[in-house]
Protein backbone atom coordinates (compact mmCIF):
# COMPACT_ATOMS: atom_id res chain seq x y z
CA UNK A 1 0.00 0.00 0.00
CA UNK A 2 0.90 3.44 -0.61
CA UNK A 3 0.10 6.38 1.82
CA UNK A 4 2.43 9.11 0.50
CA UNK A 5 -0.62 10.39 -1.15
CA UNK A 6 -2.35 11.05 2.46
CA UNK A 7 0.34 12.85 3.71
CA UNK A 8 0.82 15.54 0.59
CA UNK A 9 -0.80 18.44 2.03
CA UNK A 10 -4.15 19.84 0.04
CA UNK A 11 -4.13 22.88 -2.37
CA UNK A 12 -5.31 25.79 -0.98
CA UNK A 13 -8.69 26.64 -1.95
CA UNK A 14 -8.78 28.91 -5.36
CA UNK A 15 -9.23 32.67 -4.82
CA UNK A 16 -10.71 35.26 -7.48
CA UNK A 17 -8.69 38.25 -7.90
CA UNK A 18 -11.33 40.54 -6.10
CA UNK A 19 -11.42 37.95 -2.98
CA UNK A 20 -7.95 38.57 -3.23
CA UNK A 21 -7.86 42.68 -2.77
CA UNK A 22 -10.13 42.59 -0.23
CA UNK A 23 -8.26 39.88 1.85
CA UNK A 24 -6.34 42.16 3.64
CA UNK A 25 -7.50 46.02 4.49
CA UNK A 26 -4.80 47.16 3.15
CA UNK A 27 -5.05 45.86 -0.46
CA UNK A 28 -9.07 47.42 -0.90
CA UNK A 29 -8.32 50.53 0.99
CA UNK A 30 -5.03 51.28 -1.18
CA UNK A 31 -6.65 50.15 -3.98
CA UNK A 32 -9.65 52.37 -3.22
CA UNK A 33 -7.35 55.01 -2.27
CA UNK A 34 -5.57 55.24 -6.06
CA UNK A 35 -8.56 55.28 -7.54
CA UNK A 36 -10.15 57.89 -5.73
CA UNK A 37 -7.35 59.82 -6.30
CA UNK A 38 -7.16 59.69 -9.98
CA UNK A 39 -10.87 60.46 -10.15
CA UNK A 40 -10.32 63.35 -8.02
CA UNK A 41 -7.62 65.03 -9.32
CA UNK A 42 -9.12 64.24 -12.94
CA UNK A 43 -12.46 65.77 -12.35
CA UNK A 44 -10.05 68.98 -10.84
CA UNK A 45 -8.29 69.04 -13.77
CA UNK A 46 -11.58 69.31 -15.81
CA UNK A 47 -12.82 72.21 -13.38
CA UNK A 48 -9.83 74.31 -14.11
CA UNK A 49 -9.58 73.52 -17.43
CA UNK A 50 -13.48 75.01 -17.86
CA UNK A 51 -14.79 72.08 -19.26
CA UNK A 52 -16.98 71.00 -15.95
CA UNK A 53 -18.23 73.02 -13.53
CA UNK A 54 -19.16 71.93 -9.78
CA UNK A 55 -22.28 73.33 -8.15
CA UNK A 56 -20.17 73.47 -4.48
CA UNK A 57 -17.44 75.85 -4.11
CA UNK A 58 -13.67 74.35 -5.20
CA UNK A 59 -12.42 74.90 -1.70
CA UNK A 60 -14.82 71.92 -0.45
CA UNK A 61 -14.28 69.93 -3.20
CA UNK A 62 -10.79 70.18 -3.14
CA UNK A 63 -9.96 69.86 0.99
CA UNK A 64 -13.07 67.67 1.79
CA UNK A 65 -12.08 64.88 -0.98
CA UNK A 66 -8.70 65.31 -0.39
CA UNK A 67 -8.66 64.72 3.48
CA UNK A 68 -11.73 62.22 3.96
CA UNK A 69 -12.38 60.13 0.51
CA UNK A 70 -8.54 60.03 -1.02
CA UNK A 71 -5.82 60.39 2.34
CA UNK A 72 -8.18 58.65 4.46
CA UNK A 73 -8.39 55.96 2.41
CA UNK A 74 -4.41 54.72 2.93
CA UNK A 75 -4.54 55.60 6.91
CA UNK A 76 -7.52 53.13 7.04
CA UNK A 77 -5.43 50.59 4.84
CA UNK A 78 -1.87 51.09 7.21
CA UNK A 79 -3.58 51.56 10.38
CA UNK A 80 -5.58 48.67 10.10
CA UNK A 81 -2.85 46.55 9.54
CA UNK A 82 -0.53 47.87 12.07
CA UNK A 83 -2.47 48.60 15.23
CA UNK A 84 -3.08 44.94 15.97
CA UNK A 85 0.69 45.06 15.78
CA UNK A 86 1.26 47.44 18.00
CA UNK A 87 -1.51 46.18 20.35
CA UNK A 88 -1.16 42.86 20.10
CA UNK A 89 -4.47 42.20 19.18
CA UNK A 90 -5.64 39.53 16.69
CA UNK A 91 -6.25 41.20 12.79
CA UNK A 92 -8.83 43.08 11.73
CA UNK A 93 -12.03 40.95 10.00
CA UNK A 94 -13.66 41.79 6.84
CA UNK A 95 -16.62 41.94 8.60
CA UNK A 96 -15.60 44.64 10.29
CA UNK A 97 -13.53 46.39 7.80
CA UNK A 98 -15.12 45.55 4.62
CA UNK A 99 -18.44 48.16 5.59
CA UNK A 100 -16.31 50.86 6.02
CA UNK A 101 -14.96 50.36 2.49
CA UNK A 102 -18.15 50.51 1.25
CA UNK A 103 -19.79 53.55 3.10
CA UNK A 104 -16.09 55.42 2.18
CA UNK A 105 -16.49 54.84 -1.45
CA UNK A 106 -19.88 54.64 -2.05
CA UNK A 107 -20.03 58.17 -0.46
CA UNK A 108 -16.40 59.43 -2.66
CA UNK A 109 -18.25 58.36 -5.54
CA UNK A 110 -21.65 59.98 -4.85
CA UNK A 111 -19.63 63.19 -3.52
CA UNK A 112 -17.86 63.74 -6.80
CA UNK A 113 -21.07 63.02 -8.95
CA UNK A 114 -23.36 65.47 -6.81
CA UNK A 115 -21.31 68.02 -6.62
CA UNK A 116 -21.79 68.04 -10.22
CA UNK A 117 -25.05 69.11 -9.90
CA UNK A 118 -26.40 70.62 -6.26
CA UNK A 119 -23.98 71.86 -3.44
CA UNK A 120 -26.93 70.92 -0.60
CA UNK A 121 -27.08 67.13 -2.55
CA UNK A 122 -23.65 66.62 -1.18
CA UNK A 123 -25.14 66.60 2.14
CA UNK A 124 -25.85 62.81 1.68
CA UNK A 125 -22.38 61.37 0.47
CA UNK A 126 -20.68 63.33 3.34
CA UNK A 127 -23.33 61.48 5.68
CA UNK A 128 -22.44 58.09 4.74
CA UNK A 129 -18.09 59.07 4.32
CA UNK A 130 -18.70 60.52 7.75
CA UNK A 131 -20.51 57.00 9.03
CA UNK A 132 -17.59 55.13 7.36
CA UNK A 133 -15.14 56.92 9.35
CA UNK A 134 -16.86 56.74 12.42
CA UNK A 135 -16.65 53.22 11.99
CA UNK A 136 -13.13 53.17 11.53
CA UNK A 137 -12.93 55.46 14.64
CA UNK A 138 -14.44 52.86 16.46
CA UNK A 139 -12.84 49.88 15.17
CA UNK A 140 -9.37 51.52 16.03
CA UNK A 141 -10.73 52.64 18.90
CA UNK A 142 -12.13 48.65 20.44
CA UNK A 143 -8.51 47.47 19.67
CA UNK A 144 -7.13 50.26 21.82
CA UNK A 145 -9.45 49.66 24.96
CA UNK A 146 -8.76 45.80 24.76
CA UNK A 147 -5.57 45.90 24.30
CA UNK A 148 -3.22 44.90 27.59
CA UNK A 149 0.34 46.22 26.39
CA UNK A 150 1.77 48.82 28.55
CA UNK A 151 3.00 51.22 25.68
CA UNK A 152 -0.24 52.90 24.04
CA UNK A 153 1.56 56.58 23.90
CA UNK A 154 1.60 56.55 20.18
CA UNK A 155 -1.95 55.25 19.26
CA UNK A 156 -3.49 57.34 21.95
CA UNK A 157 -2.22 60.39 20.02
CA UNK A 158 -3.65 58.38 16.42
CA UNK A 159 -6.88 58.13 18.13
CA UNK A 160 -6.75 62.23 19.35
CA UNK A 161 -5.93 63.12 15.47
CA UNK A 162 -8.68 60.63 14.66
CA UNK A 163 -11.03 62.25 17.01
CA UNK A 164 -10.55 65.46 15.12
CA UNK A 165 -11.24 63.77 12.06
CA UNK A 166 -14.40 63.37 13.34
CA UNK A 167 -14.70 67.06 14.74
CA UNK A 168 -13.42 68.15 10.94
CA UNK A 169 -16.26 66.33 9.19
CA UNK A 170 -19.13 67.79 11.46
CA UNK A 171 -17.59 71.41 10.98
CA UNK A 172 -17.52 70.38 7.30
CA UNK A 173 -21.58 69.26 7.41
CA UNK A 174 -22.67 72.17 9.44
CA UNK A 175 -20.55 74.66 6.71
CA UNK A 176 -23.73 74.19 5.31
CA UNK A 177 -25.81 76.07 7.43
CA UNK A 178 -23.19 78.52 9.35
CA UNK A 179 -19.83 80.03 8.32
CA UNK A 180 -17.35 77.46 10.20
CA UNK A 181 -15.51 76.51 7.11
CA UNK A 182 -12.18 78.02 8.50
CA UNK A 183 -12.55 76.01 11.87
CA UNK A 184 -13.42 72.63 9.60
CA UNK A 185 -10.22 72.97 7.20
CA UNK A 186 -7.71 73.97 10.28
CA UNK A 187 -9.14 70.55 12.20
CA UNK A 188 -9.21 68.83 9.24
CA UNK A 189 -5.67 69.24 7.93
CA UNK A 190 -3.86 70.16 11.13
CA UNK A 191 -5.03 68.12 13.47
CA UNK A 192 -6.20 65.42 11.85
CA UNK A 193 -4.36 64.42 8.11
CA UNK A 194 -0.86 66.51 9.68
CA UNK A 195 -1.12 65.20 13.03
CA UNK A 196 -1.69 61.51 12.13
CA UNK A 197 1.28 61.65 9.40
CA UNK A 198 3.24 63.10 12.11
CA UNK A 199 2.90 60.74 14.32
CA UNK A 200 3.35 57.60 12.67
CA UNK A 201 6.36 59.53 11.26
CA UNK A 202 8.01 60.05 14.50
CA UNK A 203 7.42 56.11 15.57
CA UNK A 204 8.26 54.77 12.12
CA UNK A 205 11.04 56.60 10.91
CA UNK A 206 13.29 55.95 13.98
CA UNK A 207 12.43 52.94 14.26
CA UNK A 208 13.19 51.33 10.58
CA UNK A 209 16.33 53.63 10.89
CA UNK A 210 17.47 51.75 14.04
CA UNK A 211 16.71 48.75 12.80
CA UNK A 212 18.64 49.48 8.89
CA UNK A 213 21.80 51.00 10.13
CA UNK A 214 24.08 49.68 13.00
CA UNK A 215 25.14 52.23 15.48
CA UNK A 216 21.89 54.43 15.19
CA UNK A 217 20.74 55.65 18.26
CA UNK A 218 17.15 56.69 18.60
CA UNK A 219 16.79 60.27 20.21
CA UNK A 220 13.19 61.53 20.48
CA UNK A 221 12.34 64.21 22.56
CA UNK A 222 9.40 62.95 25.47
CA UNK A 223 7.34 65.65 24.80
CA UNK A 224 7.60 66.28 21.06
CA UNK A 225 3.94 65.29 20.54
CA UNK A 226 2.41 67.13 23.48
CA UNK A 227 4.32 70.53 21.95
CA UNK A 228 3.20 69.86 18.33
CA UNK A 229 -0.20 69.28 19.79
CA UNK A 230 -0.45 72.63 21.41
CA UNK A 231 1.05 74.73 18.86
CA UNK A 232 -1.63 73.13 16.01
CA UNK A 233 -4.56 73.98 18.57
CA UNK A 234 -3.57 77.69 18.70
CA UNK A 235 -2.97 77.56 14.85
CA UNK A 236 -5.98 76.20 13.92
CA UNK A 237 -7.88 78.66 16.47
CA UNK A 238 -6.14 81.81 15.47
CA UNK A 239 -6.67 80.86 11.61
CA UNK A 240 -10.00 80.12 12.34
CA UNK A 241 -11.01 83.68 13.73
CA UNK A 242 -8.94 85.29 11.13
CA UNK A 243 -6.06 86.33 13.53
CA UNK A 244 -2.55 86.24 12.52
CA UNK A 245 -1.36 83.12 13.37
CA UNK A 246 2.97 83.73 13.85
CA UNK A 247 3.52 82.70 17.24
CA UNK A 248 2.12 79.06 16.19
CA UNK A 249 3.71 78.69 13.03
CA UNK A 250 6.81 80.04 14.34
CA UNK A 251 6.73 77.45 17.25
CA UNK A 252 5.84 75.01 15.02
CA UNK A 253 8.83 75.49 12.89
CA UNK A 254 11.37 75.50 15.59
CA UNK A 255 9.99 72.52 17.22
CA UNK A 256 9.81 70.51 14.23
CA UNK A 257 12.90 71.64 13.22
CA UNK A 258 14.92 70.96 16.71
CA UNK A 259 13.54 67.86 16.41
CA UNK A 260 14.75 66.63 13.28
CA UNK A 261 17.98 67.93 13.78
CA UNK A 262 17.67 65.50 16.78
CA UNK A 263 17.37 62.56 15.11
CA UNK A 264 20.80 62.90 13.24
CA UNK A 265 18.94 60.81 10.09
CA UNK A 266 21.64 59.48 8.27
CA UNK A 267 20.75 59.87 4.78
CA UNK A 268 24.12 58.72 3.23
CA UNK A 269 23.89 55.87 5.46
CA UNK A 270 20.10 55.21 4.58
CA UNK A 271 19.08 52.60 1.73
CA UNK A 272 16.60 54.26 -0.85
CA UNK A 273 13.07 53.12 0.69
CA UNK A 274 14.63 54.61 3.80
CA UNK A 275 15.77 58.31 2.93
CA UNK A 276 12.96 58.87 0.51
CA UNK A 277 11.10 59.14 3.89
CA UNK A 278 13.49 61.13 5.45
CA UNK A 279 13.31 63.43 2.39
CA UNK A 280 9.23 63.41 3.23
CA UNK A 281 9.49 64.89 6.62
CA UNK A 282 11.86 67.87 5.32
CA UNK A 283 9.32 69.29 3.63
CA UNK A 284 7.75 70.34 7.21
CA UNK A 285 10.15 73.06 8.17
CA UNK A 286 9.78 74.05 4.76
CA UNK A 287 6.26 74.61 4.59
CA UNK A 288 6.19 76.52 8.58
CA UNK A 289 9.21 78.63 7.39
CA UNK A 290 6.49 79.71 4.48
CA UNK A 291 3.95 80.23 6.73
CA UNK A 292 6.47 82.48 8.94
CA UNK A 293 7.34 84.43 6.41
CA UNK A 294 3.49 85.17 5.22
CA UNK A 295 2.41 86.08 9.32
CA UNK A 296 5.44 88.27 10.00
CA UNK A 297 5.43 90.30 6.50
CA UNK A 298 1.98 90.75 7.32
CA UNK A 299 2.05 91.96 10.72
CA UNK A 300 4.86 94.48 9.39
CA UNK A 301 2.05 95.64 6.69
CA UNK A 302 4.06 94.40 3.81
CA UNK A 303 2.60 90.88 3.50
CA UNK A 304 4.66 88.39 1.36
CA UNK A 305 2.11 86.12 -0.77
CA UNK A 306 2.65 82.93 -1.20
CA UNK A 307 -1.02 81.56 -1.90
CA UNK A 308 -1.27 78.00 -0.69
CA UNK A 309 2.49 77.43 -1.03
CA UNK A 310 3.15 75.96 2.71
CA UNK A 311 0.05 73.85 2.56
CA UNK A 312 1.36 72.27 -0.43
CA UNK A 313 4.41 72.10 0.82
CA UNK A 314 2.78 69.62 3.29
CA UNK A 315 0.07 68.14 0.90
CA UNK A 316 2.42 67.06 -1.61
CA UNK A 317 5.83 67.11 -0.40
CA UNK A 318 4.92 65.38 3.25
CA UNK A 319 1.87 63.36 3.26
CA UNK A 320 1.94 62.17 -1.00
CA UNK A 321 5.50 60.88 -0.42
CA UNK A 322 5.09 59.62 2.82
CA UNK A 323 2.17 57.63 1.53
CA UNK A 324 4.11 56.29 -1.18
CA UNK A 325 6.76 55.51 0.97
CA UNK A 326 4.67 53.61 3.37
CA UNK A 327 2.28 52.20 1.00
CA UNK A 328 5.36 50.70 -0.97
CA UNK A 329 6.89 48.90 2.17
CA UNK A 330 3.79 47.47 3.46
CA UNK A 331 2.36 46.04 0.10
CA UNK A 332 6.09 44.38 -0.90
CA UNK A 333 6.50 43.40 2.77
CA UNK A 334 3.08 41.76 3.19
CA UNK A 335 3.28 40.13 -0.03
CA UNK A 336 6.81 38.65 0.76
CA UNK A 337 9.04 40.25 -1.11
CA UNK A 338 11.93 42.03 0.16
CA UNK A 339 11.20 45.96 0.76
CA UNK A 340 12.79 48.16 -1.50
CA UNK A 341 13.18 51.52 -3.61
CA UNK A 342 14.59 50.40 -7.17
CA UNK A 343 15.42 52.75 -10.11
CA UNK A 344 11.43 52.98 -10.90
CA UNK A 345 10.46 54.10 -7.65
CA UNK A 346 13.45 56.47 -6.82
CA UNK A 347 12.10 58.09 -10.11
CA UNK A 348 8.13 58.46 -8.41
CA UNK A 349 9.49 59.80 -5.71
CA UNK A 350 11.70 62.42 -7.73
CA UNK A 351 8.57 63.27 -9.77
CA UNK A 352 6.83 63.62 -6.40
CA UNK A 353 9.28 66.15 -5.65
CA UNK A 354 9.75 68.31 -8.60
CA UNK A 355 5.84 68.17 -8.43
CA UNK A 356 6.00 69.84 -5.10
CA UNK A 357 8.52 71.94 -5.72
CA UNK A 358 6.37 73.54 -9.32
CA UNK A 359 3.22 73.64 -6.92
CA UNK A 360 4.95 76.31 -4.90
CA UNK A 361 6.61 77.74 -6.74
CA UNK A 362 3.31 78.56 -8.63
CA UNK A 363 1.96 79.63 -5.36
CA UNK A 364 5.12 82.42 -4.81
CA UNK A 365 5.16 83.63 -8.26
CA UNK A 366 1.53 83.27 -9.82
CA UNK A 367 2.65 85.66 -12.46
CA UNK A 368 5.09 83.44 -14.58
CA UNK A 369 2.20 81.21 -15.66
CA UNK A 370 -0.41 80.23 -12.15
CA UNK A 371 -2.93 78.05 -14.09
CA UNK A 372 -0.05 76.30 -16.61
CA UNK A 373 1.56 75.23 -13.57
CA UNK A 374 -1.83 74.16 -11.67
CA UNK A 375 -2.47 71.45 -14.52
CA UNK A 376 1.06 70.57 -14.92
CA UNK A 377 0.72 69.63 -11.18
CA UNK A 378 -2.42 67.84 -12.13
CA UNK A 379 -0.71 66.17 -14.95
CA UNK A 380 2.23 65.23 -12.87
CA UNK A 381 -0.29 63.64 -10.18
CA UNK A 382 -2.56 61.49 -12.60
CA UNK A 383 0.88 60.39 -13.74
CA UNK A 384 2.41 59.49 -10.69
CA UNK A 385 -0.45 57.54 -9.10
CA UNK A 386 -0.47 56.30 -12.55
CA UNK A 387 2.85 54.17 -12.61
CA UNK A 388 2.93 53.53 -8.68
CA UNK A 389 -0.54 51.59 -10.30
CA UNK A 390 1.14 50.11 -12.98
CA UNK A 391 4.06 48.31 -10.64
CA UNK A 392 2.19 47.78 -7.22
CA UNK A 393 -1.03 48.02 -7.17
CA UNK A 394 -1.50 44.51 -9.40
CA UNK A 395 0.45 42.68 -6.43
CA UNK A 396 -3.05 43.80 -4.42
CA UNK A 397 -4.78 40.85 -6.71
CA UNK A 398 -2.52 38.09 -5.93
CA UNK A 399 -2.98 34.96 -3.77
Amino acid sequence: MVFVSSLTPPEPPKTTALQNLQAQPHRIFFFAGVVQGLLFVLLLGFVYTGLLSLHVSLGLYHAYAMAFVIFTQFFAGFLLTVFPRYLARPSVTQKAYMPIVWLMNGGGVLFIALSLFSEKAVILPMSLIFVGFCLLFKTLWQMQTSSHVTTKKDTTWMLVAFGFGVLSQLLFLADFFIDVYRLALGCGFYLYLFFIVLIVSQKMMPFFTSNAIAGYTINKSKYFLESIFAALILKVLLEGFEINAFVADSALFAIVTYELLKWRLPFHKAPAILWVLFLSIGWVPVAFALFVVQDFSALLSASIYVEKAPLHALALGYFTTVLIGFGTRVILGHSGRTPKADAYAITLFGLIQAMTLLRIVAGIFPQIGYMHAILTVAGLWILIFGLWAKRYIKILFEK
